[in-house]
């Protein structure tokens, strides 16, 4: 049952463990756990996006431990990354289109009303980005949360910065479904046709302000370029808003 109490907790990046031939189980936090399977189910409902199927799903009263788990179905397929240098071009294109295709059906769910920055239900926003992996709000406009992306900024001996970057933050972005987490190893693809016949871990998929799927998609190591030139394909370019990001990362 989903119904565990969520509080703010640490939450440790978990996988998904081959337990048969037809069954991964991914074990986590209640928040982790409830969080992606709501996120699966929702995609489910509202796209055709290829998802893993919940399968059994447990979730420990106790938001402090990593004991809660669910089973989802296999997706046959080979993780982008691996795929892609060996894809013709043909296949890449097909990768490229069904990519297109899938994002576009995730913008175009209409948003909650009132605006909510959060989980697909209205909960607490999580990203590994903010707040050091712990929830945080939800928020009711963009505004507040870009005071909250800011903040960090305090701890900064130079206090003018936090005006400076909060001058730096649009509040009207609009807010859309965002998967939050894309990358070549959550992307299965058919190598010979190119056809992507899964999507993968959706613990981070919320409402987030519009550019966000571009500037998480460049998070971290992702910066191949053959990822970054898929990315600037499938996605409107947010440059200045990955530039004013990279710089907050920082604080």
């Amino acid at each position: 049952m989903l119904n565990a109490q969520i509080s703010p907790v640490q939450l440790p990046r978990k996988r998904a463990s081959k337990m048969e031939d037809s069954k991964y189980v991914k074990h986590g936090t209640s928040h982790q756990i409830q969080r992606e399977v709501e996120a699966i189910q929702f995609v489910c409902r509202h796209t055709s996006i290829p998802t893993p199927t919940v399968l059994e799903v447990y979730v420990d009263d106790d938001v402090t431990s990593s004991s809660s788990w669910f089973s989802m179905s296999e997706i046959t397929g080979c993780p982008l990354t691996i795929a892609w240098p060996n894809m013709k071009e043909e296949a890449r294109r097909t990768t490229q289109a069904d990519l297109h295709k899938y994002l576009q059906e995730l913008r175009s769910i209409a948003p909650p009303s009132p605006i909510s920055i959060g989980s697909c239900n209205d909960g607490p926003a999580y990203d590994h980005r903010l707040n050091n992996g712990y929830p945080c709000g939800s928020f009711t406009s963009e505004a507040e949360f870009n005071d909250f992306l800011v903040a960090p900024v305090a701890r900064c001996p130079k206090k003018e910065l936090v005006n400076y970057y909060r001058q730096q933050l649009a509040d009207d972005h609009g807010v859309v479904f965002t998967h939050a987490d894309l990358c070549g190893e959550h992307i299965l693809v058919e190598q010979s046709t190119g056809r992507i016949t899964g999507i993968l871990d959706w613990e981070m998929a919320g409402w987030w302000p519009s550019y966000w799927e571009y500037t998480k998609s460049r998070y971290g190591d992702r910066y191949q370029p053959w990822w970054k030139s898929l990315m600037a394909s499938v996605l409107v370019s947010c440059e200045r808003e990955l530039q004013i990001e990279e710089d907050l990362q920082q604080f």
